[in-house]
């Protein structure tokens, strides 16, 4: 996707939503197989069935019917891993075959360049609770289309229709998978890790909200929920967050988490499947708050670890009431990043706040390498 000013063509914009400053999300009507914008950096996103040369009823026909018969020839050409099925519910398909998991076709008489073929999952009869493990799938499927190079993307809501999955549902899911994708500058930390930094909102961030991701709360040392970072994660989470805080056992009276340590909980209604519940420093306060920021960072990444997290979003620790310095937090924050989060898949930053933002973005690239 891209902030440029190129008109989409075959389909109506019925809202624009900035990401990033150099990524747009838009709302559109329209025929999606008549969409695209240059037609060659550009593809539209087919909800698939598993089986990819067989194509089903709604999108996913009409999309096979624009594209003619060559497309439906190019996918029996991905091997099958079991009977009927090259495509897995939750992942997605492109050629030429890459190392990435994620392939697509070209897109022979369709308008646009290239066809990524995704598959969502239906949804089981359930409860008001619906269903978790259809959650966590449509949630791996609009994260596996992230095409592999700069172009500009158009995608159905996956798993609506003919699948049976709740529109209202399945559009939210969608929404806050690319809030919580678009972002700033990517920095290698090892081999296989990088730091990204992101502005946007933590308690909508999440990667596969299935085990291995987890937010950062700024909490207190009660970690019964306050004012700022803290409270908004509370409340997003549900009164399950408190309830699960309460259960954690004091070390002191009134205190379940002393300053610079970190407590796990689950993440309830949260995207993400895990909280880290972490104290920072009051600057005024604490005689060396350097040292405890420090633990702060150092002890959330511990407890990650211990939990076989892979990816972990962290917000400005103590720079909100507790007034720590933006320079200052930034240089222990992303040096202790540095220094103990290279066997992580990916830690982000989130930051709300324009002013946090910039200065954790500039302390980055003097202190790391940016991601090529």
């Amino acid at each position: 996707m891209s902030s440029s000013s190129k008109k989409t063509v075959g389909a109506h914009d019925l809202g624009i939503f900035k990401l990033s400053d150099s990524c747009l999300l838009k709302i559109s009507e329209g025929d999606i197989s008549h969409w695209f914008i240059n037609g060659s950096s550009d593809a539209i996103v087919n909800p698939a069935t598993e089986d990819l040369a067989k194509s089903g009823r709604d999108e996913d026909g009409a999309i096979y019917k624009a594209a003619g018969p060559e497309l439906r020839n190019a996918c029996k050409e991905f091997p099958k891993l079991r009977c009927k099925c090259r495509c897995p519910v939750g992942e997605a398909r492109i050629t030429p075959y890459n190392t990435v998991s994620v392939y697509t076709s070209i897109g022979f008489k369709l308008p646009v360049s290239h066809v990524i073929h995704a598959v969502g999952p239906e949804r089981r009869a359930g409860g008001p609770g619906g269903d978790p493990e259809a959650e966590a799938l449509l949630r791996s499927a609009y994260r596996v289309i992230r095409f592999p190079v700069t172009c500009h993307t158009t995608s159905t809501i996956l798993a609506s229709s003919s699948s049976s999955y709740p529109k209202s549902q399945s559009k939210t899911l969608a929404m806050s998978h690319s809030s919580n994708t678009g972002g700033g500058g990517g920095f290698k930390l090892s081999e296989s890790s990088v730091l990204k930094i992101n502005k946007g909102d933590i308690t909508q961030w999440f990667i596969d909200g299935s085990s291995s991701d987890a937010i950062v709360n700024p909490a207190n040392e009660r970690m019964l929920g306050g004012g700022g970072a803290d409270g908004a994660v509370h409340r997003a989470a549900g009164p399950q967050l408190r309830e699960a805080c309460y259960k954690v056992p004091e070390v002191r009276s009134g205190v379940r988490c002393p300053t610079g340590e970190a407590r796990i909980t689950p993440g309830f209604k949260l995207p993400a499947s895990h909280v880290i519940h972490t104290v920072g420093p009051i600057y005024d306060v604490h005689s060396n708050p350097a040292a405890l920021l420090r633990s702060s960072y150092k002890n959330s990444l511990s407890v990650a670890k211990e939990n076989n997290i892979q990816y972990i979003a962290f917000p400005a620790i103590s720079c909100g009431v507790f007034g720590y310095p933006f320079e200052e937090a930034a240089t222990v924050a992303i040096s202790t990043i540095k220094e103990f989060a290279n066997d992580f898949k990916e830690v982000h930053f989130v930051l709300f706040a324009d002013d946090i933002y910039s200065v954790w973005l500039k302390k980055a690239k003097e202190l790391l390498q940016a991601q090529e």
